[in-house]
């Protein structure tokens, strides 16, 4: 095992404290060698058992090595870095790990929390990606990572007073008269775009960050919760947006109802709505194999541990889909974090006393 010592600098104009210097265990991962690095990585206690399971040390080395040697991951590994690959990658490396990595976890995911704080812009929202001047979208996922690790008060501060300002364009119920939108149109939310309309997962992103600033009682929080609620479709689950357009209801996704769960979970909020999507989940649960959808799934379900018994199989044949693309980082990394308990902590949702949706009052 290496060691090196890694030096990382401030930005400037973000403050004068000295960082301290991180020392970590590297590993020597790259795309045509990560069997290997699982191999070496196979480490054991002294019952025998391994530390990490096989297959999920897999799932760490192929993410790692998707990094590519930059303080970031991208959707892409020939693409700029991004906001959300990155965070989900840090977190799913965080939550899995064990007391042989965390050193390693810890350092990479502080280069990555230094690398948001160089990309915040003045009014504290973050863009999608490095050099882009979009849409803050992404600043929720900025405030999660920080939120995870010590330090980064005073990022965290300006996103969230950010985060409270964003809100999504409503219309009266009298506009919506004919019930061509099939929701409360003035519910206010969080939209991809400002000056647009809110969205179920830009909205359950906010929620999450919020909870993890300790504003879970803050209006804005509590309005955002009426309107998951109110986007929930009768037959379970949500969509990405509506629960209907011209009478006609819309189907459930698998990845929003697994966030719009995660949401709820972390305000506590049990209803008849969640346990319909928890149904829903389970059953969809069967056939999805697609990373991102079934990783937002698995953890929703776990949230309200409504989890059925072949989640673990789930994984690992979504894994095999996906093991060995250039675009495999936002899949590996949710499904890392589907694949324990961790991850719950990490987005701040309680992991003790929740019964299932189906003995919930």
């Amino acid at each position: 095992m290496l060691f090196y010592v890694v030096l990382v600098d401030r930005p400037k104009g973000r403050g004068a404290s000295i960082l301290p210097v991180v020392v970590f265990r590297a590993w020597h991962v790259h795309l045509g060698g990560v069997g290997s690095a699982a191999k070496q990585d196979d480490r054991v206690r002294r019952g025998g058992q391994p530390l990490i399971p096989s297959w999920k040390q897999q799932l760490r080395c192929e993410l790692r090595a998707l990094r590519g040697g930059r303080s970031a991951w991208a959707y892409r590994r020939d693409l700029a870095p991004s906001v959300e690959p990155t965070v989900l990658a840090c977190l799913g490396l965080l939550a899995s790990g064990d007391g042989e990595t965390s050193t390693s976890d810890l350092a990479t995911s502080h280069e990555a929390a230094l690398w948001l704080v160089a990309i915040q812009r003045s009014d504290g929202s973050l863009p999608f990606s490095e050099g882009r001047s979009g849409p803050g979208w992404a600043t929720p996922y900025a405030i999660t990572l920080w939120s995870a690790l010590a330090g980064y008060r005073e990022p965290r501060r300006r996103a969230g007073t950010w985060l409270l300002r964003s809100k999504g364009a409503t219309l009266s119920i009298a506009e919506n008269a004919d019930n061509i939108i099939g929701h409360d149109p003035s519910l206010v939310g969080w939209p991809w775009v400002s000056g647009t309309h809110s969205w179920l997962e830009p909205t359950a992103l906010a929620i999450l960050a919020l909870c993890r600033l300790g504003l879970a009682d803050h209006p804005r929080v509590k309005e955002g919760r009426r309107l998951i609620l109110d986007r929930a479709l009768a037959s379970g689950g949500w969509n990405y947006g509506n629960r209907s357009v011209f009478g006609t209801e819309l189907r459930a996704q698998p990845g929003p109802t697994g966030l719009a769960l995660l949401a709820l979970a972390a305000l506590g909020a049990r209803s008849a709505a969640v346990e319909r999507a928890a149904a829903y989940l389970r059953a969809t649960m069967r056939d999805l194999r697609a990373p991102v959808s079934l990783g937002w799934a698995v953890m929703g379900l776990r949230a309200f541990r409504s989890l059925p018994e072949e989640s673990e199989t789930c994984i690992k044949e979504a894994h095999a889909r996906c093991a060995g693309k250039p675009d495999a980082a936002m899949g590996l990394a949710l499904l890392l974090l589907a694949s324990t308990e961790q991850a719950l902590s990490l987005l701040g949702i309680p992991v003790a006393d929740q019964s299932s949706p189906g003995r919930s009052s």
